[in-house]
């Protein structure tokens, strides 16, 4: 029996009905599944006219319900508001049964904490971007190199300007959370041997982290808040160089080109040579409509009810290394 075939079979959950439910719906979809069973908060105003939308043919008023109706499920997709997220995970864990949460779980790591020095075998982090195609070419990229390597990732994040305001970095934990998590995917285990804030006129807006990994790679992090930047990562191990900028676009350079003086322009110039260079969608444009690494997610979700095979998910631990890093850094 096939994999497709075997999908079919399943029957799935989803909690939640706003943009990144959408989203989940339509990689599902296009991965041969629909989902059986819907719901969201609280006798929520919205539930029905998203089943509707998605012919979703049930959907229940109270999460906790559908949580309990665990016989009428394979698996569950939580993907509520952040804040939500700690009480509705406890509950479905005690069911033992396969969940695909959204990152980042929670806000710093007063919940995730409990995750620290357990691995919980049936627990999926919505970390999508590590099935950007580009980042497993920065995967093969680590794993083939001979040397140390050094690595540049920038997180140019929104951060209203307020001097005193607890939730000004909620953006840095629960977006910028991406790229650290791309960090603990690519090197593992992280520490940090030098963090500098910055001011930028008189705001509290700026993070230079210097972290190393087990193997003696070394990472620069710069949260470079507000600036007019995209979020980048790059990898050099002074032979050749891969820069993700955005995380959607590759480039590898190796070698340079040396223009001499002309009349036109009278210094010598040293470029880059560019030996490749492609974007997410290069590599499969059948999958274009859907939001980049959902997809791939979705089947990897989809095979893990069926095998407990969890791929190149993240998972709690990991969540828990992002936030507790993310804290230490902000």
């Amino acid at each position: 029996m096939t994999n497709l075939a075997k999908f079919k079979k399943l029957k799935l959950a989803i909690v939640g009905c706003g943009n990144i439910a959408n989203f989940h719906v339509k990689a599902f979809k296009k991965a041969g599944i629909n989902f059986s069973h819907c719901a969201a908060s609280l006798n929520s105003k919205n539930i029905k006219n998203f089943a509707s939308k998605n012919k979703i043919p049930n959907f229940w008023n109270n999460t906790i319900d559908l949580i309990n109706s665990d016989h009428l499920w394979d698996g569950i997709v939580v993907c509520s508001s952040t804040e939500s997220i700690p009480e509705i995970l406890d509950l479905i864990i005690k069911k033992d049964k396969p969940v695909l949460v959204e990152k980042p779980v929670s806000l710093g790591t007063n919940y995730l904490k409990k995750f620290k020095n357990k691995k919980n075998t049936k627990v999926l982090v919505a970390y999508n971007r590590r099935f950007y195609p580009t980042i497993e070419i920065a995967k093969k990229y680590v794993m083939q190199s001979n040397s140390q390597i050094l690595c540049n990732l920038r997180l140019p994040e929104q951060v209203p300007n307020l001097k005193k305001n607890k939730n000004k970095f909620r953006k840095v934990f629960e977006n910028s959370s991406h790229g650290i998590d791309l960090l603990f995917y690519l090197f593992h285990n992280l520490s940090i041997k030098n963090n500098i804030k910055l001011n930028f006129n008189s705001f509290d807006s700026a993070r230079l982290i210097n972290l190393k990994s087990l193997n003696n790679h070394q990472c620069v992090v710069t949260i470079n808040s507000n600036s007019p930047d995209n979020f980048s990562l790059e990898l050099d191990n002074g032979y050749k160089r891969l820069l993700l900028k955005p995380f959607e676009a590759y480039k590898v350079y190796e070698g340079i080109k040396i223009t001499q003086p002309s009349k036109a322009y009278p210094l010598r110039t040293f470029k880059p040579k560019i030996i490749k260079q492609g974007n997410i969608f290069d590599f499969d444009k059948t999958y274009k409509d859907i939001k980049p690494g959902f997809y791939e997610q979705a089947t990897n979700f989809l095979n893990f009810i069926i095998d407990g095979n969890p791929g190149i998910s993240s998972n709690l631990n990991i969540s828990y290394k992002v936030q507790n890093l993310l804290e230490k850094i902000m």
